[in-house]
């Protein structure tokens, strides 16, 4: 278990690295975006190669997808209803942020601390579920109501975003290499993998760059519903899988972590593009991203999930 305190400190730690080197001015948001268009054409394609081409494929792997999707479905249908008599804008980002989950940026570097590449199987399959519903049902939603309810939603749009996510690639090539198994040479595995450790402390940084802790009054009260939202449901998925997996594998464990991840850094650009207020996207990412990291440590020290 001090293996596990080791992951949480040193990850916190990292976090708390970046936002000072952002808070003294070192770098700035906008280094920050520059950072993470890197990440996701270097180091997090790697990470998907390197994790998935070995992967030994069971049944069972399709219900992480699975579950992700029912999962954010029902917040993302909940909120609709919740959040129904707001301003369309404010209905909209707050709707948005009950779906989408942070697994790239955030479970990546935390499942692969605690338990290794192997736990990195799960939480890909798991993140096949995520990418359905950021782009699929947050994206669409985004559409619909930048577009004031006129339903012009371009599927084709919503696709190539889809097909262009490099991270999504290196997922294809990944198990294109495993399903054929075809053998990679010593040194271009290395390479891969070289890239693929990088990913980590840098997500981590990345994190810490984008973190901020200015909220406003008039929008707490919304932001609390949507976190209430996401860790109401997500923590009855928790009980759920817990007693109904009696089976202490490391893809239960690793799968019921993932179930109260924070809100998604996609939020952030899809507020951008659609013109919504980003500033309300930042404040559920930040909060749910510190609510999530206590959580779950606390699941893995209090379940004894390793």
């Amino acid at each position: 278990m001090t293996q596990t305190n080791n992951v949480f400190i040193i990850t916190l730690g990292i976090i708390t690295l970046g936002y000072l080197i952002k808070k003294f001015e070192f770098v700035t948001e906008k280094d920050g975006k520059v950072i993470s268009k890197f990440l996701m054409h270097t180091t997090f394609p790697a990470l998907m190669i390197v994790s998935t081409a070995r992967i030994k494929f069971e049944p069972s792997l399709i219900l992480s997808p699975i579950l992700c999707i029912v999962l954010a479905s029902i917040m993302t249908l909940v909120g609709w209803f919740i959040f129904k008599n707001y301003p369309t804008q404010l209905r909209a980002i707050l709707t948005m942020g009950c779906g989408g989950m942070n697994v790239g940026l955030f479970a990546f570097p935390i499942i692969e601390g605690i338990w290794g590449r192997d736990g990195l199987v799960y939480i890909a399959m798991f993140d096949i579920g995520n990418t359905v519903i950021v782009f699929g049902l947050v994206y669409t939603l985004g559409s619909y109501f930048a577009t004031k309810g006129q339903g012009q939603v371009s599927i084709k749009a919503i696709l190539k975003k889809i097909a262009s996510l490099p991270p999504l690639h290196g997922m294809v090539i990944g198990l294109t290499i495993n399903a054929l198994d075809v053998e990679l040479s010593p040194i271009v595995f290395d390479f891969l993998d070289v890239l693929a450790k990088a990913n980590k402390p840098l997500v981590l940084l990345l994190m810490g760059i984008y973190m901020s802790f200015e909220l406003e009054k008039n929008i707490v009260w919304a932001i609390s519903k949507v976190l209430a939202i996401r860790y109401f449901f997500g923590l009855i998925a928790v009980a759920l899988i817990y007693y109904l997996i009696p089976d202490a594998s490391m893809y239960r464990n690793v799968i019921l972590v993932c179930v109260v991840l924070p809100v998604g850094m996609t939020l952030l650009p899809f507020s951008d593009e659609f013109n919504f207020d980003s500033r309300i996207a930042g404040a559920m990412v930040n909060v749910s991203l510190l609510i999530s990291f206590v959580l779950m440590w606390a699941l893995v020290i209090s379940l004894k999930l390793v």
